[in-house]
């Protein structure tokens, strides 16, 4: 992925100030001194490209390893599975499953991702005690957030009973979504911590927990699902604690991170653990709005799968559920990048140097879609050999082949969408794209989708892969459209005019500005 020849030369010293030293190592800051505002600093200095490729790539290869170890881990289990007596059930079992619990956390997860947008932020503003006490709120409000999924449990089976599926798959959902549900809050926390080293620009501690929960995964999946190395042969619910295990394991490995490793003395991380009302209010200014768009999206494309495309069946069911696999092999790593053009944009901000943020939106939108629209074109001309990796069903493999094509129509605008929406993230714009990104998505796709299910059945689930395609191609335009408004440039999310109150609890000096009631950050 290295494409930092596209200038040529070395960029002078001001250029490197501004774009931050690149960091490939671990424990190692991407920028460590930026100016505080742009001054007379040029907006595109000799230069600019090479220098902000250093930057980009800096953050996102770690990123993009963090990524594609969650995506190896997500294949790994369905290939697993793939081995198991009852495979193609199984297959479509823990797929919707997948969907239904990313449905259920995906309040936690959206409101947690965006603690990226307050720890850069605070970063580019000198607050590096408020980096960490801001992690620490995201692990409390995910705690108890678990807490509160755990009245979820016991409702499980009588919401797969109105899906319908197989009796079998039925079964199956329900285990895995029920063990599932267990790693909530820890779930949560991990997504804090991990976005935590995100923001801070060293994502390098991140990456190396979750190549090491994946390996966890992959061996305690193989062991517990088919019964190896004197384990009992648990299945699908075999793969759900092999999960649940990994996932517990990746949040303790940050845990200690965050506390006892390289950053731990720069930003206070031991002594920043406290409940902050404040910060949690911040924190969830921004990240209620990306919480219900993280719910209402992943639940848009789990009642595509589970309900439109479950109406015709195991055999769509496992095919569109393959295609998703080979789906994530392109957004995941997109969404490293894009996750590197979120704490950049918000970096910025902080430093109050916005010309930064478009550069660099700009430059990760051209590299997300370079890298999407050659894995679009690998889905087209290899569709079959792709399918034939995961299925032996003829049937599947047929219908697999086709649906890749719709896949891979929408890959370019995926990868507008992705970049841009982490980017209006990063400014702490969550509350427009949240409204209008899910009236799309429940509109065109699932509106959509039910009108080709019920009345064009003939098509099988071509049909509604069609408004799926429509609604990715929607959205990408529909975010491009909402950063070029530039309504972000207007928020003040961290309070960044106002002093800086780490910990509610501290004892206020004199001079010192209270807790208060600080402006809203909208």
């Amino acid at each position: 992925m290295e494409a930092v020849g596209l200038e040529a030369g070395f960029a002078p010293e001001t250029v490197e100030a501004a774009a931050g030293q690149a960091a490939g190592v671990a424990g190692g800051s991407v920028c460590d001194s930026l100016a505080g505002t742009a001054g007379d600093e040029p907006v595109n200095p000799p230069g600019w490209v090479r220098a902000d490729l250093k930057l980009l790539f800096g953050l996102a290869v770690a990123n993009v390893a963090t990524t594609v170890a969650q995506t190896v881990m997500s294949v790994t289990d369905f290939y697993i599975v793939s081995l198991l007596p009852n495979a193609v059930a199984a297959q479509a079992a823990v797929s919707s499953a997948g969907l239904v619990f990313f449905s259920i956390f995906g309040f936690l997860l959206g409101a947690m991702v965006c603690t990226t947008t307050v720890v850069s932020q605070s970063l580019g503003a000198g607050r590096n005690r408020d980096c960490s006490a801001y992690a620490w709120q995201g692990f409390w409000i995910s705690m108890l957030g678990g807490v509160a999924g755990f009245a979820l449990w016991p409702f499980v089976p009588q919401m797969y009973a109105l899906f319908r599926h197989d009796a079998d798959v039925q079964e199956m959902e329900s285990i895995y979504t029920q063990i599932r549900l267990l790693s909530l809050g820890v779930s949560g926390a991990q997504v804090a911590l991990a976005h935590y080293f995100i923001g801070i620009h060293r994502p390098w501690a991140n990456t190396h927990s979750a190549i090491a929960s994946t390996v966890l995964n992959a061996v305690l999946t193989y062991a517990m699902a088919l019964g190896a190395w004197g384990f009992p042969a648990m299945g699908v619910a075999g793969t759900a604690w092999a999960t649940v295990i990994a996932c517990v394991f990746r949040t303790v490995w940050l845990l200690i991170a965050m506390c006892y490793g390289s950053t731990a003395r720069e930003f206070e991380a031991r002594s920043t653990w406290r409940w902050d009302a404040e910060k949690v209010r911040r924190l969830l200014y921004v990240g209620w709005p990306s919480g219900v768009q993280f719910v209402l999206d992943i639940s848009a494309w789990a009642a595509f799968q589970v309900w439109i495309i479950g109406m015709f069946g195991k055999t769509h069911l496992a095919a569109t559920a393959t295609v998703w696999r080979y789906t994530e092999l392109s957004f995941m790593p997109a969404v490293g990048i894009g996750l590197a053009v979120s704490t950049a944009v918000g970096r910025a901000i902080g430093e109050r140097r916005l010309h930064l943020a478009y550069r660099r939106t700009k430059l990760g939108t051209l590299l997300n879609m370079a890298y999407m629209g050659f894995m679009g074109l690998l889905f087209v001309v290899f569709g079959r050999p792709l399918m034939e990796i995961f299925s032996s069903d003829a049937d599947v493999i047929a219908l697999g082949v086709e649906l890749l094509i719709f896949a891979a129509v929408f890959q370019l605008f995926d990868a507008v969408a992705i970049t841009y929406n982490n980017a209006l993230r990063g400014a702490g714009d969550t509350r427009w794209p949240t409204v209008v990104g899910a009236t799309q998505a429940w509109v065109i796709m699932i509106g959509g989708g039910w009108v080709m299910a019920k009345y064009f059945p003939h098509l099988g689930s071509r049909g509604p892969w069609i408004f799926a395609t429509l609604f990715v191609v929607t959205i990408g335009v529909t975010l491009w459209a909402r950063w070029r408004w530039a309504a972000w440039e207007k928020l003040d999310v961290i309070g960044r005019d106002e002093p800086s109150v780490v910990d509610s609890t501290a004892q206020a000096q004199p001079g010192d500005a209270g807790v208060g009631s600080p402006a809203s950050p909208a």
